[in-house]
């Protein structure tokens, strides 16, 4: 019996070879792409130089990306065997996952798996932005004890503690419900939130959280804002210069989600005016380009979008995309009756 192929783009696997032996390998024929770049991979697709392909794997999400955006130029190339993208990284941003939904191909990202690097780095950002730990690494930094002696007794009259401030999140996922956790209980934080979907009483209890049925309602209350949105055309500019001005004068922003859901533009004046106090950015608006505006103010905490960037991330997104194909793929290529363990676009198969 001939096995499913499945698609490799990208790095080869790094990891998790065993798994891949013994259960990857003995199930599906995996083919490594030769196309690198978009031109070459259509003509590929056209051809069907990769046959009846059952999956798209990507290991690697810093790999694997030489065809550039899966837009429904390309999807509409792919055969119509192909049941599942599965990839690594929480993004998907680079993916047009409802032109995938539309031709029921499950599109299955990283999620869960940069759950506790990424919110380590927004307890983080939280600590840096209040307690202008940035300022005094970068005063530190100078071996200049004159500016070692300023910075030790400037500091302490512009910092406050994040204890009993309120913590708003946008956006209440995996990944920042395991922030206010951390944020609540290391940190004594008053936890508020905003999401297109309220959680269940029974969450909202669990993480002393706070609903707001809106935006601004949110924006207004809070001391600290923290971006967990994923970006897409509704999320772009999301937090502009209008959002800003909602928020409370002297507050703060944090953003480990995508840069352009926050208009870096907007921020740079809100910060110049004072009522932005400190911001803390992993990520950014034309990454990996880093706004030179901001990265001149000694209240930004700037990282170079490593939120995740823990080992146990890479090993866990290799692993994941490994088990979302195998849970979907059935032997002989077809569907199973069972779903990724991390769907995107799962209202595509639910009538949503």
């Amino acid at each position: 019996m001939t096995k499913p192929i499945i698609l490799h783009i990208g790095e080869p696997i790094k990891y998790n070879h065993e798994f891949y032996e013994k259960d990857f390998l003995s199930r599906f024929d995996v083919i490594q792409n030769e196309d690198l770049d978009r031109e070459a991979f259509k003509n590929a697709l056209r051809s069907n130089k990769y046959g009846n392909i059952s999956a798209v794997f990507r290991p690697h999400f810093q790999t694997g990306g030489e065809m550039g955006q899966w837009d429904d130029e390309l999807i509409s190339l792919l055969p119509s065997s192909v049941r599942i993208f599965a990839s690594a990284g929480a993004g998907f941003n680079w993916a047009d996952v409802d032109a995938l939904g539309k031709r029921k191909i499950w599109y299955a990202n990283g999620a869960g798996a940069s759950d506790e690097a990424v919110s380590d780095t927004g307890l983080y950002m939280i600590l840096s932005v209040f307690r202008n730990f940035t300022r005094a690494q970068l005063a530190a930094r100078t071996a200049d004890p004159e500016v070692f002696n300023e910075a030790h007794k400037s500091i302490a009259m512009i910092s406050q503690n994040p204890k009993d401030h309120t913590l708003g999140i946008v956006g209440l996922g995996s990944i920042s419900k395991k922030l206010a956790y951390k944020a609540r209980m290391a940190l004594g934080m008053d936890i508020h939130y905003y999401d297109v979907v309220q959680a269940s009483k029974e969450e909202e209890r669990s993480l002393g959280a706070t609903f707001h049925a809106s935006l601004d309602s949110l924006l207004k209350v809070a001391d600290c804002v923290s971006l967990h949105t994923p970006l897409n055309k509704y999320t772009k500019d999301l937090i502009d210069a209008r959002a800003l001005s909602i928020m409370k004068p002297g507050s703060r922003i944090i953003n480990t989600a995508r840069g352009p859901v926050l208009n870096e533009d907007a921020l740079v004046h809100a910060l110049e005016s004072g009522h932005i106090s400190a911001a803390g950015l992993d990520v950014h608006y034309y990454e990996p380009q880093v706004s030179k505006k901001l990265a001149q103010m000694p209240q930004v905490t700037l990282t170079t979008h490593i939120a995740g960037g823990a080992l146990n991330t890479r090993i866990n997104f290799e692993l994941n995309a490994m088990k979302n194909i195998l849970r979907v793929v059935g032997p002989e290529g077809e569907f199973t009756r069972e779903e990724p363990l991390t769907p995107v676009n799962a209202e595509a198969f639910h009538g949503g």
